[in-house]
């Protein structure tokens, strides 16, 4: 749980000045900060219970699981069976596994917005899928990023060799056309909305 700046101050007997200096000698640092700049703290820090509280959040992780289409449903069932394997080969109890059927590139995604809610309000130990581009086709670091903010680990079960940069632009290339072939079919069909 994260507190502001005050709560943060009461708790360590100091006025919020004193953290804030305590930040800029890089004595204490914020876990992160609002859209509006404002610090926020954790609470586990604040109370001196992190060790304690770091063991329990360990146990608990999240899934995500997503396919491009319909069709892949099956797929879909895999990958949860997957994830819920590697979490227990690992020790580790899946809280939940939020699911997409849409284009990796789809920024609204239900399934993908309730995942990002859970990390900012549970703060799991780790998110797990099966590869990192079921999370997103692009701006999966800036997810990780964001996860990383919240202590919550990205863990891919399967990991992907390292790509040559030409053969990874070739794959970002197809995925793009792929998916505007697949808008402009279903606009066709009138199951989608016309592109801006």
């Amino acid at each position: 749980m994260l507190v502001r700046i005050g709560i943060a101050a009461n708790m360590q007997g100091v006025s919020p000045s004193t953290l804030r200096r305590w930040e800029r000698e890089e004595k204490m640092l914020p876990c992160m900060r609002t859209r509006g700049g404002h610090r926020r703290y954790k609470l586990s820090k604040m109370r001196g219970k992190e060790k304690e509280e770091e063991q329990q959040h360990q146990q608990v992780v999240v899934g995500y699981a997503r396919v491009s289409g319909a069709k892949q449903k099956k797929e879909l069932i895999t990958q949860q069976e997957r994830l819920r394997t590697f979490a227990r080969q690992q020790g580790w109890e899946i809280e939940k596994i939020f699911t997409d059927i849409a284009s990796g590139m789809n920024d609204q995604r239900k399934g993908l917005h309730k995942l990002l809610q859970a990390v900012a309000t549970k703060q799991p130990f780790a998110v797990l899928c099966t590869y990192e581009d079921r999370i997103a086709r692009f701006g999966t670091k800036v997810i990780n990023r964001f996860c990383q903010i919240f202590d919550t680990k990205v863990i891919s079960v399967y990991r992907t060799q390292e790509q040559a940069a030409e053969n990874k632009l070739v794959e970002d290339m197809i995925a793009l056309v792929t998916s505007f072939a697949g808008r402009l079919h279903r606009q066709r069909r009138g199951k989608a909305p016309p592109m801006k």
